[in-house]
């Protein structure tokens, strides 16, 4: 019987934030480049993509349509993992939290900054975030290292 106490906390805009970034990493694009597009500097990008300042909805539009992404299709990314991680006992809250509460974009961050990013993406290889998460023929989840990073301490999942 799977254990329902919830232990780790975050937001469905931290989810759209993890999206958007892989989708840039997807593209090649630096953050730069998403800074000028949204009409701000690279350290306010930066900022905003760690969560450390909160997402407008123009902005994320403004992303989006830089990316060549619907809004709807990361929304529906973001909601799709939301459920996977809610299935492992994470609570999704759609409220704002501090940076130092999100458990997921801390564990993100420290991915991001793990010698397993860095061979990532010297090799540049990257999945198609937006068709995550994956089932195979045998149940086994497929999806992003980055998501694979933040969940790999559950023991009820087998990841590929």
């Amino acid at each position: 019987m799977r254990d329902t106490k919830v232990e780790r906390t975050t937001t469905l805009k931290s989810l759209i934030l993890i999206v958007l970034k892989e989708l840039r990493l997807e593209k090649g694009l630096h953050q730069a480049y998403l800074a000028e597009a949204c009409g701000k500097s690279p350290s306010a990008w930066t900022k905003i993509e760690l969560g450390q300042t909160p997402i407008t909805m123009e902005i994320f539009f403004l992303v989006c349509k830089e990316l060549r992404v619907s809004p709807s299709s990361v929304l529906s990314t973001a909601e799709r993992h939301s459920t996977l991680l809610s299935q492992n006992n994470w609570a999704i809250i759609y409220t704002q939290l501090d940076y130092a509460e999100d458990h997921m974009l801390l564990l993100a961050q420290k991915y991001y900054s793990s010698e397993e990013y860095n061979k990532r993406r010297r090799q540049r290889t990257y999945n198609l975030i937006l068709n995550e998460p994956e089932y195979d023929e045998d149940g086994n989840v497929i999806i992003s290292p980055v998501f694979r990073y933040i969940i790999n301490q559950d023991k009820n999942i087998k990841l590929l």
